[in-house]
């Protein structure tokens, strides 16, 4: 994987003009600098050769990978702390940007971010596809593939703001939500894991409140899914959500 990591950060390093940076000594600083690297650039053409060394080398960390497999829940609705891109499910749910390009912070630790990363520039490249680099209207959902990810799909979903929680923004983010599983269904995706909406602290007890309430709602009336999964990353998350379950 090295070789690979070598070859993607030359290559990047060369395609435009970046401050002078040293080749890192070890693997990890390396990786996290292609990451970064990756992060950064726009959502251009790239050569297929390059798209087909990072899904090489993204397929054989996926396989040294951690995976939670949806079908090992008991219960229709679940509640789940981990990474969303270590799930193998019908689909997962992103709280997309605008554009559907992803984070261009490096190495930002948003959900968009990692799942971008973790899928291949072949799925930013896909989203301005899709979006034509035009921006789409809130709560409004796209499918995509799952890429390098165990998931089959991505549902990218346009997020609300989230510096003013408002009832507009608690309107929009339910739309997310119910539109997400329309999509899925629409497609016949019966499994989904979709992540906690990222909010300032003050505000994340009602939004996890409106999260669940949203989704427990929707499933009381329906008989199509048969496995939903709330995902949230950090210990704090889960035990804001459990309270809602």
């Amino acid at each position: 994987m090295e070789t690979l990591v070598n070859e993607l950060i030359k290559y990047f390093l060369e395609e435009k003009e970046h401050p002078k940076i040293e080749m890192p000594s070890s693997y990890i600083n390396k990786r996290e600098l292609l990451r970064g690297l990756i992060n950064v650039r726009p959502a251009n053409y790239l050569d297929e050769e390059i798209i087909k060394k990072e899904d090489a080398l993204l397929q054989a960390e996926l396989k040294e990978k951690e995976i939670k497999d949806v079908n090992d829940f008991t219960d229709r609705l679940s509640l789940w702390q981990g990474s969303i891109t270590q799930i193998k499910v019908g689909a997962i749910v992103n709280f997309a940007t605008p554009k559907l390009t992803g984070c261009f912070k490096p190495n930002h630790n948003c959900i968009d971010n990692n799942i971008h990363s973790n899928a291949g520039i072949a799925l930013r490249l896909k989203c301005k596809e899709i979006s034509k680099g035009n921006d789409i209207e809130v709560s409004k959902v796209v499918l995509t593939e799952g890429y390098n990810l165990p998931c089959e799909y991505i549902i990218h979903t346009v997020k609300p703001s989230v510096d003013d929680i408002g009832e507009t923004e608690i309107n929009q983010l339910k739309n997310c939500i119910i539109n997400s599983f329309e999509l899925a269904k629409n497609n016949g995706i019966d499994t989904i894991c979709i992540p906690n909406f990222p909010v300032k602290t003050e505000d994340k007890d009602e939004v996890a409140k409106v999260m669940m309430d949203t989704i427990k709602e929707y499933l009381k009336n329906d008989t199509f899914f048969k496995k939903v999964v709330l995902n949230v990353f950090i210990l704090d998350s889960y035990n804001t959500y459990k309270k809602y379950l």
